[in-house]
């Protein structure tokens, strides 16, 4: 009898233990690990072995975070478009390619048909019904049919064009990516959401993916050349799982040397200022870029001039990139859809910089439905509107942002600073046309600041800009661009610190460009990019008048100045190997400063000074005064070295047409520009890099480490006292010579977890040489000496933890060494007045610059059908309320030289942001 009843009970629990394999529920997180790794640790965790053949799953890189879910769900997840099946046999697990084990006979369903085009997903037949019923391809949603039959010539491969659109908004998707399973390759979709891909006729399991779209999966019938749409879908955000996409510059190992990306999620996590997301204040976390500080705008990269950076929205050129002297962005971080700064190999299409280009593309609009977005903080609201003019034809984006800050500055104590007033307010708006094969945008941008210091100063300055932009579909393999563009920079200031020196000044520059792009596709590993542009130039430098009857100004004249550049460019993009990538290109810029203008030339053997005048040259209207022809060359090379790491190289030649009138270290809004003309010759660069790139896949993390040097000729400096709104004739005040500058960056990346961030540390010295045949052609006696954007050391964390999925913590914490200042060393008198004596030219630095940030993001419910959704975040700015020295400045007091600090944010500044959109948590 207890033998009988132990082996009815060893049976019950034979049998519940066979159930319980069934239903194994787990939790995991795996981030880019291989498969075999992948099988082995969960064999470990739950006793359930996975029989699968090795050869096929070599390869294969398992992404997987998931929370009590079913083991074999588990595994249909890191399997997912790899053509097989996950089975249970005998408490184990086995993977067949395109079909489960049979454990009964199928129900009929009916066919789908196939169709040229995609439709609505419908209910799929198992693999086994299929193989019962229809014999149809395995594990395919759908089939998209692409070409005719016979239109392709025999033994040539097919060039497909396809389209990827968001299935809500209709808008196309920027980087998305297309992935053939069979041949292990893939291409990235272009502002327009096109892409083109080169196949041999066949069937080809396709993967579409986007960052925080639904994958997507499609059987390709290639006949011939042929095109298809695809509409992704966002995400769903469920309580169970998510798994996180990139587009392949997100990607550490693939992206171009020097390319830097930030996805905007993670910048509208970051704690910032006042509560306005920035960009750019975002980019000068990253290596080898530095802000020159608070309350100012410009940035610094690998070791270059603020005036050495292009931004550019939607390819209009931004002069002033910052409202209320740095506090606030230019650009509304809600409309903005990618943002991308070229650093090292900068593509062969930009010129006109020496240090880096900042290309932000903005979103085209809804084109389904209207919404609306949103946001509130205690100084800034913002408003955007966007919706279709014409459903899934024709879309409308509309943006506002203005400021009421004076309430603040009414509860100062300082009378000068509660009698003041500072505002901005800031306009862009969109149209997008869509047609098959034709894209036609517009995009205007205004903005304007007015900032009133009591009575003493007073500031207004604005930017307009606009571009037209017609794109076309010439065939699957050629695709082109024609843009117009305007853009204006205008700005007025009145001084009135010194009554006898009161004075006020206007200035205005202009921008007028036409240019045109296209796109090529060789094969399926060789591509061209090539165009032509043209560029004119117009400032007014405006008149430095005296203001008010005790002034003493003199009036100044400054004059006026116009300068054409034309330019043509080829790039060359070719997979030698697949490992190795090498990208060709060449610039050629043809630029001339233009009349009507008088020159004047000065004696040989003396200095540029207006007593050594020695002729005079005039130019008559639109007559060429100079000639400077610039060839540019720029390599990249992309060498993978295994499947987890590559090394990449690069060399730039840039050149840069017009520079900043500017005798301080950042960018102010009186700051002129001056184009190169008779005497200031264009300045050029060249820069040679050199990367280690490396992924870690089972922890999560992304490395690198990169080095560069940098050499550029006629680097203008300012001489000893200069005052460029003293003189029309710039050549008197500024010298040009030889900047050196070199650096190692270091970057980590952790993405896609629960603790998420990176970490940056940028070493980098730059250095300035003027040293003429002359000692007043020579600046700190024609020494080197750092440049007035010299910063040794500069460290960046942040860190953004995801307590729920509702609420972040972020922090940041930001440390760099402090600026080159030339002080006073001594004092002596000449008939009883007294005279500074300084040290050489930036030998001393202010101190070091340290702040800590944090924020906690708290979101709405993530309910999938809302009306609306809201989301607050609190910042603390400058947590620990260090005293940051902007600038130290030097003042005679009863006889001796006193010297003070001065900083611009020396407390914590606490923020409290609302921010509002109709629909769910992910809708746009």
């Amino acid at each position: 009898m207890k033998k009988g009843m132990i082996v009815i009970f060893l049976f019950i629990a034979y049998c519940q233990a066979f159930g319980q394999d069934n239903n194994l529920i787990i939790s995991c997180n795996y981030h880019q690990i291989t498969f075999d790794s992948f099988s082995r640790d969960l064999t470990a965790k739950t006793g359930v072995r996975i029989y699968y053949p090795k050869e096929e799953f070599a390869n294969l890189i398992v992404s997987v975070k998931c929370d009590s879910l079913g083991i074999e769900k588990v595994v249909e997840m890191a399997v997912k478009g790899s053509g097989f099946e996950v089975s249970w046999w005998n408490h184990h697990l086995i993977l067949l390619k395109g079909e489960k084990l049979l454990t009964d006979l199928p129900e009929f369903k009916q066919k789908s048909k196939e169709t040229d085009t995609v439709q609505t997903e419908g209910e799929a037949l198992t693999v086994s019904e299929e193989r019962y019923l229809t014999g149809r391809k395995a594990d395919v949603i759908q089939t998209v049919r692409i070409g005719k039959t016979g239109a392709l010539l025999s033994g040539t491969k097919a060039k497909v064009l396809g389209r990827i659109l968001d299935e809500e908004t209709g808008a196309p998707i920027y980087s998305a990516t297309i992935y053939i399973t069979e041949l292990r390759t893939g291409e990235v979709s272009d502002v327009n959401g096109f892409l083109t891909i080169m196949l041999k006729p066949g069937k080809y399991n396709a993967v579409f993916e986007f960052l925080g779209y639904e994958k997507k999966k499609y059987l390709l019938d290639v006949i011939s050349d042929g095109s298809f749409v695809i509409q992704m879908k966002r995400a769903v955000i469920t309580m169970k799982e998510f798994v996180v996409y990139g587009d392949r510059q997100m990607n550490m190992k693939i992206k171009d040397p020097g390319l830097d990306k930030i996805s905007m999620k993670t910048i509208k996590e970051l704690p910032m200022m006042m509560g306005e997301r920035d960009i750019l204040k975002v980019s000068g976390m990253l290596p080898g870029i530095v802000s020159t500080g608070e309350g100012a705008s410009g940035l610094n990269v690998r070791g270059g001039s603020s005036d050495q950076n292009a931004f550019y929205i939607n390819k209009i050129p931004v002069y002033n990139t910052a409202h209320m002297f740095g506090f606030f962005p230019a650009f509304n971080s809600d409309i903005i859809k990618d943002f991308a700064i070229y650093k090292g190999h900068i593509p062969a299409q930009y010129g006109g910089r020496l240090s880096s280009v900042f290309n932000i593309l903005t979103r085209q609009g809804n084109r389904k439905r209207f919404t609306v977005h949103g946001g509130l903080s205690p100084i800034t609201g913002n408003l955007v509107v966007e919706g279709p003019l014409k459903k899934d034809t024709c879309s409308i984006l509309l943006s506002a942002r203005t400021s009421y800050s004076d309430w603040i500055l009414k509860q100062i104590e300082d009378p000068d600073i509660r009698s003041s007033s500072a505002n901005f307010y800031d306009f862009s708006g969109a149209i997008n046309y869509d047609l098959r094969k034709t894209q036609m945008s517009l995009f205007v941008y205004h903005s304007n600041d007015r900032f009133r210091l009591s009575d003493i100063n007073k500031y207004s300055y604005s930017n307009n800009g606009g571009a037209l932009t017609l794109s076309h579909v010439y065939s699957n393999a050629l695709r082109g661009e024609i843009t117009l563009i305007g853009s204006q920079y205008n700005f007025e200031t009145t001084d009135r610190q010194e009554v006898s020196s009161a004075y006020e000044h206007a200035y205005k520059m202009e921008h007028y460009e036409a240019r045109a792009d296209i796109k090529q596709v060789l094969s399926d590993v060789h591509s061209l990019d090539y165009g032509v542009g043209l560029i004119l130039y117009k400032l007014n430098r405006g008149d430095v008048k005296p203001y008010g009857i005790n002034s003493l100004k003199t009036l100044v004249e400054l004059g006026r100045e116009q300068g054409i550049e034309s330019a043509a460019y080829f790039s060359d993009s070719y997979d030698i190997k697949p490992w190795l990538n090498l990208t060709l290109g060449a610039r050629y810029t043809l630029f001339n400063p233009l009349g009507d203008k008088t020159v004047y030339t000065y004696a040989d053997g003396a200095p540029r000074d207006i007593r050594y005048i020695s002729d005079t040259l005039q130019f008559d209207k639109n007559e060429p005064v100079r000639w400077y022809s610039e060839p540019d060359f720029r390599a990249a090379i992309n060498i993978e070295t295994d499947m987890d790491g590559s090394v990449k190289l690069a060399f730039n030649q840039m050149h840069q047409n017009l520079f900043m009138l500017n005798n301080t270290i950042t960018v102010a809004p009186n700051t002129q520009w001056k184009l190169a003309d008779y005497h200031l010759q264009p300045s050029r660069s060249q820069q040679f890099s050199l990367g280690i790139f490396r992924l870690f896949v089972q922890s999560g993390l992304e490395a690198s480490l990169e080095g560069y040097y940098k050499k550029t000729f006629n680097a203008p400096e300012f001489k000893d006292g200069a005052d460029f709104l003293e003189s029309p004739l710039v050549e008197t005040t500024v010298l040009q010579g030889a900047q050196r500058a070199w650096g190692l960056e270091f970057y980590l990346k952790r993405s896609n977890r629960k603790l998420e961030g990176w970490f940056s540390y940028t070493f980098s010295r730059s250095f300035v040489k003027i040293d003429g045949e002359n000692a007043w052609d020579q600046i700190n006696s024609g020494k080197s000496f750092p440049a007035n954007f010299d910063i040794p050391h500069a460290l960046n964390i942040v860190l953004n933890y995801h307590l729920s999925r509702r609420i972040t913590f972020s922090s940041i914490l930001t440390y760099q060494t402090g600026k080159p200042i030339t002080y006073p060393v001594s004092v002596y008198y000449v008939d009883g007045v007294p005279t500074l004596d300084y040290s050489a030219r930036n030998a001393y630095r202010i101190p070091d610059y340290f702040r800590t940030d944090v924020s906690l993001a708290i979101e709405g419910n993530l309910k999938k059908n809302k009306l609306l959704h809201s989301s607050l975040i609190l910042s603390l700015y400058n947590a620990t309320g260090r005293d940051n020295p902007y600038s130290v400045y030097f003042k005679t007091e009863h006889g001796r030289i006193k010297s003070y600090r001065y900083a611009v944010i020396g407390v914590p500044v606490f923020t409290a942001t609302w921010i509002f959109k109709l629909g769910n948590y992910a809708s746009e």
